[in-house]
């Protein structure tokens, strides 16, 4: 294949091809927020690949050098939380990048070994990469490919079949054909095609022409079929709260209590607002506000909801007798009941169904577990959701949290998970599910999460996702965030609200558009009506499974190169010219 090694750019580019990568990758994202960028990126993905086999050293540690300096730009916010999490911040930004290296080492190794396409060896290495992201150490599948594109809804509609990951692996596979449709017109001299790779060819080809008919089609059917069905019946009157509550480690007693009084005045003057745009309504009541949400935390006031079923064993690291448990539930009782006046008194006749963010004690068969939840305050129960998915360094930290008095003395608290979704329904018959913080960040765990509720019967109509991300003192993690949840609602195609501490507070459809948010550290609320959704796509039923199937042929090379090292290597006893020599990383078999 010398023609084409020749043809193709000189070694002394594939750096430049790389750094500008990453750099038209950091632009496609927020707080740059240019959806175009992303193709770019994946064009010059392409053209790296296209240049000849082996890479020396030098170019590897430029692609990890230039992939942690863009993650270190996309995750500066992790820093502004509290300062242990600095070093957190250069630690991830310095593991995910090792997947930018990864991803090309994979896409070369199939486009020059394995005699791929290199619009398929692109897809396949970009994506291999982007799923062992998401569920490696916990997961990370924030700022993928496919969340660049979230001012394009028309783009992310494949995701209700194949996840974010296939939208990823779409936009890799258009840029990467486009790139050698030019650049095999402009050589001169080129090798035959021989019929197996004629054939992906073809196929190539056509999966990009259908998924651009299929996605247009799909998303002006949708479109006229809305306005034909107008006026829809919403799911409900939601009122979703934003202010600002200080976080734990600026907070004193004093202005934690004014940000509960600050949203307490906010939802007054939202139920206010509607009576002022419904005046024969008279008190709000569930025929005009179903719910009113406020984010994680903000409810606790310093004070816990507990949960006890009053066993006769007290937990063990309780250091109280029975009459002190006894005590200590009915004050906690007390606060609840007079954070409840205090929001009937101030919006005036009937409370509404509430969902707020505070922690739960739950004390139940002489075991105490403490949770980070969503409190569900109905007419006539009150429940809670446990999250489920805790984050590394905010709410544990490896290791150290086997050690509680660790935790405490830098100011983090022992959480326990919960271990299964919630969901609740409202007087009109319509449910509803929560999830917390970054919970809506891990596709696979919501998918999971909805698809328990529907066998159970319990079908959520609508997802609410509660955050305080108020830590991150409006940086663009908040952006990255709402990319998240607006890939979560295509994904399963259902509504999405978020009321978050600090923004973003917002209203997403199913086919994944913005239908109101709120601007970042601004106090005020969203009345949200979203309307029934109704499809299903594929993803509810085969999840992760077409991505794991193109990983399994991302691997391949990593197959044969420990076949190659363990058995070949063997043979050749002590030569030099193994895998490494004089700097450079030959990785070719030929």
């Amino acid at each position: 294949n010398e023609k084409a090694i020749q043809a193709g750019p000189k070694a002394s580019e594939i750096p430049w091809s790389i750094l500008g990568c990453c750099l038209v990758y950091y632009l496609a994202q927020p707080p740059a927020k240019l959806p175009l960028f992303a193709w770019l990126s994946c064009a010059l993905f392409a053209w790296a690949i296209r240049t000849k086999p082996n890479g020396s050293g030098r170019d590897w540690w430029i692609a990890w050098g230039a992939s942690g300096a863009m993650w270190l730009l996309l995750l500066h916010g992790i820093r502004l939380a509290f300062w242990p999490l600095t070093a957190g911040w250069i630690a991830l930004s310095l593991y995910l990048a090792v997947y930018f290296p990864a991803s090309l080492w994979i896409s070369k190794r199939l486009y020059w070994d394995f005699k791929f396409p290199l619009a398929l060896a692109c897809a396949v290495g970009w994506t291999t990469c982007e799923l062992l992201r998401a569920y490696v150490i916990t997961g990370f599948a924030c700022c993928s490919l496919a969340h660049s594109q979230t001012p394009w809804p028309i783009v992310l509609q494949i995701a209700s079949h194949f996840g974010h990951y296939g939208v990823g692996f779409m936009m890799m596979l258009t840029s990467a054909w486009l790139v050698d449709f030019l650049q095999t017109r402009k050589d001169e001299q080129s090798e035959p095609i021989h019929w197996p790779k004629s054939s992906l060819n073809s196929i190539v080809r056509t999966s990009i022409f259908a998924w651009m008919i299929l996605s247009y089609a799909t998303w002006t059917a949708r479109q006229n079929h809305l306005r034909q069905m107008e006026p829809i019946k919403p799911l409900g009157r939601f009122v979703l709260i934003q202010d600002h509550m200080p976080t734990m480690f600026d907070a004193t007693q004093e202005l934690i209590e004014q940000g509960w009084a600050d949203y307490l005045q906010t939802t007054q003057r939202a139920i206010e607002s509607i009576r002022e745009r419904n005046p024969d309504s008279g008190k709000p009541n569930s025929d005009h506000v179903d719910l009113i949400v406020w984010p994680e935390s903000v409810y606790a006031e310093l004070s816990p909801m507990m949960f006890w079923d009053r066993g006769d064993r007290i937990p063990a690291e309780l250091p109280v007798d029975r009459q002190g448990l006894e005590d200590g539930f009915e004050r906690l009782d007390r606060n609840h009941a007079f954070k409840k006046r205090r929001l009937q008194t101030a919006l005036g006749g009937t409370l509404p169904e509430m969902l707020v963010g505070t922690d739960v004690i739950d004390i139940r068969d002489g075991k105490m577990n403490r949770y980070n939840s969503a409190l569900w305050i109905g007419r006539t129960t009150t429940d809670y959701y446990a999250k489920n998915h805790l984050v590394m360094f905010g709410e544990y930290i490896p290791i150290l949290s086997w050690f509680p008095s660790i935790m405490q003395q830098i100011g983090l608290g022992t959480l326990s998970p919960g271990t299964h979704p919630k969901a609740w329904e409202l007087p009109s018959g319509r449910r509803l599910m929560a999830n917390v913080c970054f919970e809506d960040t891990v596709p696979h765990l919501m998918r999971r999460q909805v698809n328990e509720l529907t066998r159970q019967g319990m079908a959520p109509d609508v997802m609410i996702n509660i955050s305080n991300d108020g830590w991150f003192r409006g940086s663009s993690i908040l952006d990255h965030h709402l990319n998240s949840a607006i890939l979560i609602a295509v994904e399963n195609r259902i509504p999405v609200l978020i009321a978050a501490n600090t923004g973003i507070t917002a209203w997403i459809d199913g086919d994944g558009q913005v239908v109101e948010r709120l601007p970042k550290m601004n106090p005020g609320w969203i009345l949200a009506q979203p309307i029934p959704d109704g499809r299903t796509g594929y993803w509810s039923y085969w999840g992760d499974w077409p991505a794991i199937l193109v990983a399994l042929c991302g691997l391949l090379p990593v197959g044969k190169f420990v076949i190659t090292k363990k058995w070949v290597g063997k043979k050749m006893g002590g030569q030099k010219n193994g895998p490494f020599e004089n700097g450079e990383v030959r990785l070719h078999w030929s």
